[in-house]
């Protein structure tokens, strides 16, 4: 969240249900990291790697999307915009702990999946399949690093991540 440090302990990652890994070689950049993730993985968890490179994570990740650079939080948007139409959201959580959420959901409206899938070069069913799969669960965590993206784009990177915790619940679970 703007600090090169976790907002949970790393082996937390293990009890997670789905991780999204964003923009991130975690395996070469932070390798203690990526064993509790591969853990995760091989004791059920969903693993969503958003990242234009093959990673090593990318061979574990039940779902992987290949942005075109720069794109990431375009995909992030994506994913916010399905958990919004169709109703994914953590409703309860929100209520108790988000203030101004209709304006977040009135900026998702520019994010069409036809336009997000031309900006970015992810399909359409890829990002619902994923934002599905991220919503869907329980306890979910992120780890991003935004390595594909410019510095220019690091603030609605990380704001979209943010707002992805938030609509589905997964701050502090």
């Amino acid at each position: 969240l703007g600090y090169q440090a976790a907002t949970e302990p790393i082996w937390d990652l293990e009890k997670s249900e789905c991780i999204l890994v964003l923009g991130t070689n975690v395996t070469e950049e932070q390798n203690v990291a990526a064993v509790p993730i591969k853990r995760a993985v091989q004791n059920g968890s969903n693993l969503i790697v958003i990242d234009p490179r093959e990673v090593e994570l990318t061979r574990y990740a039940s779902i992987w999307l290949r942005p075109k650079p720069g794109t990431d939080a375009i995909v992030v948007a994506g994913l916010l915009r399905v958990i919004v139409d169709e109703v994914l959201e953590d409703e309860q959580f929100l209520k108790d702990n988000c203030e101004n959420l209709d304006s977040l959901k009135k900026s998702l409206w520019r994010f069409d999946l036809n336009k997000v899938e031309d900006a970015t070069g992810v399909s359409k069913d890829d990002i619902r399949n994923a934002a599905r799969m991220f919503a869907g669960n329980g306890a979910a965590s992120i780890i991003y690093a935004l390595d594909t993206v410019s510095r220019a784009q690091y603030k609605d990177c990380a704001s979209a991540v943010v707002n992805l915790a938030l609509i589905t619940g997964n701050m502090g679970k």
